[in-house]
């Protein structure tokens, strides 16, 4: 890289971290001030940030959120609804048979997609995909030609974004220093690893695509199944679950995707 693009690299990392270091200090202060249910406002906050920070680029090319084909977007986001519910359905049923189904309020499941579509995969697809990754492919010019053995160039941006911003930064999960709380456990390091690969994955979604509408809906969809459905079945079962949608997702759905 040229010192032009070293200057601009830097530039552009200074002001995603900027922004991503505001979401943390407002989910911190909610944590602080209202205990248990504060994601709702943390999350809420990311998406307002997310839509500033495209607003601040213009809203328009790399930074128009709305895939380039959206009825492209829409039918695989549609193959991909009924592979992870069907794969959730499953894991539901088998763990009332086996024994290991929890009752849980009739409204909490569907309380639960919302919440994993819209405040997890929508907000942090937006900001993560949307602006970050965008924001850090805009001055960098470094290539990868495959991703997962499929030929298909994508951009350096998008592994920074992916691994650095949005996957390690799951670690910050586990502390608040307004509170002084600090529970890193397995269970987060598991998540974080997950997230490092998916936020890379998804991010070669989303060049492939433009937007962030696919990348979304597999990204709450995943979480939902792992989470939102292991509150009535356990985390196992919901984690068997996921890993057999994720297997079929890249078995299946993911070069088609990219070459489509």
């Amino acid at each position: 890289m040229g010192c032009g693009e070293v200057l601009g690299v830097l530039g552009a990392v200074l002001e995603v971290s900027v922004f991503e270091a505001l979401f943390f200090l407002s989910a911190w202060f909610f944590e602080a001030v209202m205990g248990g249910g504060y994601g709702w406002y943390s999350k809420a906050v990311m998406i307002v940030l997310g839509v500033f920070c495209l607003f601040l680029h213009g809203l328009r090319g790399r930074y128009n959120p709305l895939p380039r084909d959206l009825r492209f977007s829409l039918k695989w986001s549609g193959y991909v609804a009924v592979l992870f519910l069907s794969c959730s359905v499953t894991a539901v049923a088998f763990s009332a048979f086996l024994g290991f189904f929890r009752s849980v309020d009739a409204g909490a499941l569907p309380l639960d997609l919302v919440w994993f579509l819209v405040f997890v995969g929508f907000a942090e697809e937006l900001f993560f995909r949307g602006y970050v990754q965008e924001r850090l492919n805009e001055v960098s010019t470094g290539k990868f030609g495959s991703f997962l053995g499929v030929r298909f160039e994508w951009h350096r941006g998008t592994l920074i974004a992916g691994v650095f911003f949005f996957g390690l930064a799951h670690l910050l999960g586990a502390v608040n220093p307004l509170t002084g709380r600090f529970a890193l456990d397995t269970v987060l390091l598991g998540v974080t690893a997950s997230a490092c690969f998916m936020g890379v994955a998804l991010g070669v979604i989303k060049e492939k695509t433009g937007g962030v509408l696919l990348p979304a809906v597999i990204h709450g969809l995943l979480d939902f199944t792992t989470f939102g459905v292991g509150r009535v079945t356990g985390l196992l079962p919901s984690g068997i679950a996921s890993a057999a949608a994720l297997f079929l997702f890249f078995a299946f759905f993911f070069e088609r995707i990219l070459l489509s």
